[in-house]
């Protein structure tokens, strides 16, 4: 299966599809540093803040359903599967799409977090030179550490290393980007209309977010548990309750999808 695996995610991602990731990362990358010129920042951190609370924040599942999902609802729609039958069985078929959409998703969001992260932290500071401003904010170079450890959600822990921080960070956006792509994904075999297939984790997400506000749950939104750049520090602990609420609705989708694979067999 492994070779299979790999196979699929050759077959998926080629040197165009690369190309147009990078220059995705690196078109945030340079909106960030154009927009820094109308804020006053306190310090690198605003700066990455300011680079991934926007587009990736706001259209996060759209994301998730476009690096893999998408293609496959369009295998889908034109039976393709029907054909991968005469060499294997449909549910391996499907456990190797489902373990490159995984991989691949995962794969994505990291980077869309890890290489802005780099270039903050790491290369900015030698090329660009911001100009930051903390003093606006009555912080001085011996108080900004500790004020950066309170932040946001997950600058807890810078107190360990900055890189232990983005490392950790973007292990999380690609964990929860690899969750949504899974639960877009058995959802295409669930509904048989796909464009509502591949908008429901959207959907879900926005009415959730509003939802959970106009509750005072501001702690537990799904965007605070991803992207938690607009909202004070909350404990770690919540950002897990909603990873762990869709890591539910993905278990009931698979058991769904395995108990009904008769009936996707057929309707593929």
């Amino acid at each position: 299966m492994l070779m299979q695996v790999r196979s699929e995610i050759k077959n998926k991602i080629g040197f165009k599809i690369l190309t147009l990731c990078l220059l995705f990362i690196m078109a945030l990358i340079a909106f960030g540093i154009y927009r820094s010129r109308s804020y006053s920042l306190r310090d690198q951190l605003d700066l990455f803040s300011l680079i991934l609370d926007g587009t990736p924040a706001i259209t996060f599942p759209i994301l998730a359903v476009l690096v893999y999902t998408a293609s496959f609802s369009g295998e889908v729609q034109n039976r393709f599967l029907v054909y991968t039958r005469m060499r294997r069985p449909l549910q391996e078929t499907l456990r190797i799409k489902m373990t490159a959409n995984v991989i691949i998703s995962f794969v994505f969001f990291f980077m869309l977090v890890f290489i802005p992260f780099l270039f903050v932290f790491y290369i900015e500071p030698h090329l660009v030179n911001t100009v930051f401003k903390p003093d606006l904010y009555g912080l001085t170079p011996e108080t900004i550490d500790a004020d950066t450890y309170k932040r946001h959600t997950f600058t807890q822990l810078l107190k360990y290393g900055t890189l232990i921080y983005g490392f950790v960070y973007a292990l999380w956006v690609g964990l929860n980007g690899a969750l949504y792509a899974a639960i877009a994904f058995y959802l295409v075999l669930t509904i048989r209309n796909v464009f509502l297939a591949l908008s429901l984790p959207y959907i879900a997400y926005i009415i959730s977010s509003f939802t959970l506000s106009a509750l005072k749950l501001e702690d537990f939104r799904p965007n605070h548990a991803v992207f938690p750049f607009d909202h004070p520090q909350s404990p770690l602990w919540t950002a897990l309750s909603s990873f762990i609420f869709l890591l539910i609705v993905l278990i009931a989708l698979s058991v769904h999808n395995k108990k009904n694979i008769g009936k996707i067999e057929r309707l593929l």
